[in-house]
Order: structure tokens, then sequence, then C-alpha cells
């Protein structure tokens, strides 16, 4: 990865990111055209961690950055498919791995109940340090049916951000690799047309998550 991180700068863009993730997720119209928006008011109210996200909300930008073998990976990753999007890195001491963990169980849960899987996508937001291999030995730890996704430095940052998601990066002056990455927390759950659906809150349980998601894939006619 040719690209150094330039710290100062990173940080000021998830500042402007932040207020701008801040008033994508405040917007409380559930309306939308197809949509009824009674319906999605009914469902908010099963739900029990998620927001969930009127139709025309907003959808995964065109993107080329890399999957776990170096290879090209784009939008169409989400065509024809649920997924459940994380963001975080490698070198993430807690939050990263415990939340792939659960997400390691929330796929056994909803294999057991014979729902349809979704695809579990962890996009890096330190990809200076994630290259594809070090992310594809990560994951595997966990699932290697994961998808795992990085690339260029102001590729990844654009694509996060259109999504709302926030990293700011903490500075270590007495080792400056070692530095720390603080990043949205939330999963975000996209449709097969690749539109964003919802927002899913931590604390992350594994349990809550599954219900959540088969409320959302199956709503109730």
């Amino acid at each position: 990865m040719k690209n150094k991180l330039p710290l100062i700068i990173v940080s000021v863009i998830a500042i402007t990111a932040g207020v701008f993730a801040s008033a994508m997720f405040s917007n409380n119209d559930t309306s939308a055209p197809g949509q009824d928006a009674q319906a999605l008011a009914s469902l908010q109210e099963s739900l029990k961690t998620s927001i969930a996200l009127p139709l025309d909300f907003k959808t995964v930008p065109d993107f080329q950055l890399l999957d776990v073998n170096a290879e090209s990976i784009d939008q169409t990753v989400f065509d024809d498919k649920w997924s459940i999007v994380f963001f975080g890195y490698t070198h993430c001491p807690d939050v990263c791995p415990i939340t792939l963990q659960i997400m390691k169980n929330v796929a056994s849960k909803i294999a057991a109940q014979n729902g349809e899987l979704p695809q579990i996508v962890f996009v890096s937001v330190d990809p200076v340090r994630d290259t594809s291999e070090v992310m594809k030995n990560y994951i595997s730890f966990f699932n290697e049916e994961f998808v795992g996704i990085t690339g260029e430095l102001k590729d990844v940052h654009a694509m996060t951000r259109s999504l709302g998601i926030v990293a700011s990066f903490t500075a270590n002056k007495d080792d400056p690799e070692n530095y720390l990455v603080d990043h949205t927390a939330s999963l975000l759950l996209i449709d097969p047309e690749r539109r964003l659906r919802a927002k899913i809150s931590p604390p992350h349980v594994a349990e809550t998550i599954v219900d959540d998601y088969l409320l959302m894939t199956n709503p109730p006619s």
C-alpha cells in the first residue's frame, strides 16, 4: 500500500464526515415513494436495536476496491443478496474482534433457523496497514466466508463517507505505526438492490441482531 497516513488531514475529514453522518441518521422522515410510511413505522416498533430506513434513503455508491485476494471488488458484491456490513480495522484492540465473533454467531444462529444467510462484509477503515493479505489472515480466524474489503486510502474513505461512516485517527508519537482508529461501530444492513435498509446500533448481541435481521428480511404483511 503506497499511501502514507495523513493523520491530521484524515482527522479533519472525519470530523466533516461526522457532521454529515449525524445529519443523515437524524432524518425522521420515514416516507418514501412506493413505501407505506405506516408500515415502516410499524416495522420500527418491532425492531430491537435497529433503525429501519426508507427505501430511497441511501444506496451503496459505485466503488473500485480490493478483496482479500488483492483482486478488484466493486459495488456489485452487494447485488442479489442481503448483506450486513461492519467497518473496522485489524489492529483494533477490542470492538472489532468482538463484533466479528458476534457476526460469526449471528450466521450460525440464522442457519440454525433456516433463514436466508446474509453476506457478512468487513470493510477496513485503516487500509494503509490492512493490506489484502492482512485482511485475509485476520478474517480467517472468524469465518473464511466473510467478505473483506480494503484498497487505497482515498478510495476507501470515499466509500465510507458516502455511507455516513466516521473514522478518526489518534497519533502515537512514541510508536507512529501503532496508532488507534475511532470509528462508527454500527452495522449496516444492505438489501439485494444495494439499498441501505437499516442501521444496527450497538451494543451488539447476536440474538437481537438475528431477530431484527429476520424481521427486516421477512416483514409482516
